[in-house]
C-alpha cells in the first residue's frame, strides 16, 4: 500500500482518538457547584468585612465598616440585615442620638443619617477640603465631627446645614465626646486636648497628654475622669479632667484601639483580637474564645451579661462578661 495513504489513514485516526478523549473528559467533568458561593453571599456577615464602629438605641444595635457597610440588628445581635449604602466608602464611626437618629460619619466627608432604627440612610455632604475624622452625638441631637486641622463641625438638622470652626493646629482629632450637653472634649494627635464648658459654642486648647501621646480613642466618664488608648499597649487615665496624666500598666504590648463601658467597668480592645477588662483597679487580658484573625476596634454593651465586639476580618461576636 502507498506509504503516503497510510500515513493520512494514521493522522485521520489520531485525531478522532484525541477528539473521543475529550468527549470522555467532559462528559466525566463534574457539574461546577456554586451552592457554597451562594450560601456566602447570603449571610450578612462576610470574612472581608472591617468594621469601625458600633451604636445602640432601644434594642437596635448598628455596626458600620469599609465599603459602605451597614448591619442591623433589632433582637440583641442574634440575627442581623445587611445594607451597603450605594457610593459610601469607608464608614469610620456610627453614632446614636437620644431622639432614636443613627448618624454615621463617611471618610468622604459625608454623613449618613437614619431616622427608621438603620434600614434607610439619606447622605448630606459636609462642606469641607479637610479630613473627617470622628463623630458625636450631643444630649441635645446635635451631631458634632472633628477633622484634621483641628477642625470642629457641627449640625443641628441632620446635615442640611454645618457651622464649622477650626482651632489652627495642624493636628487630626480622633476622638470627641460630650459628657452632658456643656461638657465635650476632643482629643488627637501630638495629645492634644480640646475642652468645651459652653456646648460648642467655643472651644479651648487644654493641656497635652505626656510624650505626644497619640490617643486611638478617649473616654471621659465625667468632667474629670477620663481614659485615653494607643500604641504599644499604652493605657493613660486622668481624675483631674486632663491636668494631668498617668500611665497604667496594660500589661502587653499590642495596639489598643477602642475603649468602651459595660456595667460600670471598663474594657479595652485591639490588634490581634486582644481585649483588656479593669479589675479591682488592675488590667488583665481577657481570653474571650472568638475566632478574631484581625483586629477588634469596637465593643457595645448589649445587655446587662454581653458586650458586642467586631474589627476586622469579619470579626462580629457576642461576650459573655464577668460578673
Amino acid at each position: 500500500m502507498n506509504s503516503r495513504i497510510i500515513d493520512k489513514a494514521t493522522g485521520i485516526t489520531r485525531i478522532f482518538c484525541v477528539l473521543f478523549l475529550l468527549l470522555l473528559m467532559m462528559g466525566c467533568e463534574a457539574p461546577l457547584d456554586l451552592e457554597g458561593v451562594a450560601q456566602v453571599s447570603k449571610t450578612p456577615v462576610k470574612r472581608f468585612d472591617r468594621f469601625q464602629s458600633a451604636a445602640k438605641h432601644g434594642e437596635t444595635l448598628v455596626v458600620v465598616g469599609f465599603n459602605g457597610t451597614v448591619l442591623v440588628s433589632d433582637n440583641g445581635a442574634k440575627q442581623w440585615q445587611r445594607h451597603e449604602l450605594p457610593g459610601a466608602l469607608d464608614l469610620i464611626e456610627v453614632v446614636a442620638c437620644d431622639d432614636g437618629s443613627f448618624a454615621a460619619l463617611d471618610a468622604t466627608r459625608r454623613l449618613w443619617v437614619s431616622i427608621d432604627k438603620g434600614n434607610r440612610w439619606d447622605s448630606k455632604n459636609i462642606d469641607t477640603e479637610d479630613a473627617v475624622t470622628t463623630l458625636t452625638c450631643a444630649p441635645d441631637n446635635k451631631l458634632w465631627v472633628g477633622g484634621s486641622f483641628t477642625s470642629i463641625y457641627s449640625t443641628e438638622d441632620k446635615g442640611d446645614t454645618w457651622t464649622s470652626s477650626s482651632l489652627g493646629e495642624d493636628a487630626m482629632f480622633t476622638s470627641i465626646q460630650f459628657v452632658d450637653e456643656l461638657y465635650g472634649v476632643a482629643s488627637g494627635e501630638f495629645g492634644m486636648l480640646v475642652i468645651t464648658s459652653d456646648g460648642g459654642e467655643s472651644w479651648e486648647i487644654g493641656p497635652s497628654m505626656p510624650n505626644d501621646f497619640y490617643p486611638e480613642a478617649t473616654l471621659f466618664l465625667d468632667h474629670d475622669n477620663g481614659y485615653a488608648v494607643g500604641l504599644n499597649g499604652k493605657i493613660l487615665r486622668t481624675i483631674d479632667g486632663g491636668v494631668s496624666w498617668t500611665h497604667e500598666d496594660s500589661g502587653i504590648d499590642a495596639p489598643l484601639y477602642g475603649i468602651t463601658m459595660h456595667n460600670e467597668d471598663l474594657y479595652v480592645f485591639g490588634e490581634g483580637g486582644m481585649m483588656l477588662h479593669q479589675k479591682d483597679g488592675q488590667w488583665r487580658q481577657i481570653a474571650h474564645g472568638k475566632p478574631t484573625r484581625s483586629y477588634l476596634r469596637t465593643a457595645l454593651s448589649v445587655d446587662n451579661r454581653h458586650l458586642l465586639i467586631a474589627g476586622g476580618a469579619g470579626a462580629l461576636f457576642l461576650v459573655a462578661t464577668q460578673d
